[in-house]
């Protein structure tokens, strides 16, 4: 799709779910942690740390979200 110049609100779309998911998973791991989830020795912080970044790198969630696919779903609509 994205070689035909299509594509760009399902790959929207699947980043902001994967970047919410992700961040939820590993929120969810340091909680079963407990403090030690917080431990800069485990891995579970660390994937905390990579996750929260993969909503910052690219685009925040809400420039994406907003400006992305919300501008593609009202031009879907125009048509």
């Amino acid at each position: 799709m994205m070689a035909r110049g299509e594509g760009a609100l399902e790959a929207s779309l699947i980043k902001a779910y994967v970047c919410r998911a992700a961040e939820w998973v590993t929120r969810e791991a340091m909680q079963i942690h407990g403090g030690m989830g917080y431990a800069e020795e485990y891995d579970v912080s660390r994937y905390f740390v990579d996750a929260r970044v993969l909503s910052i790198f690219e685009g925040a969630d809400e420039t994406l979200c907003l400006k992305v696919i919300a501008r593609q779903l009202v031009g879907r609509v125009g048509k």
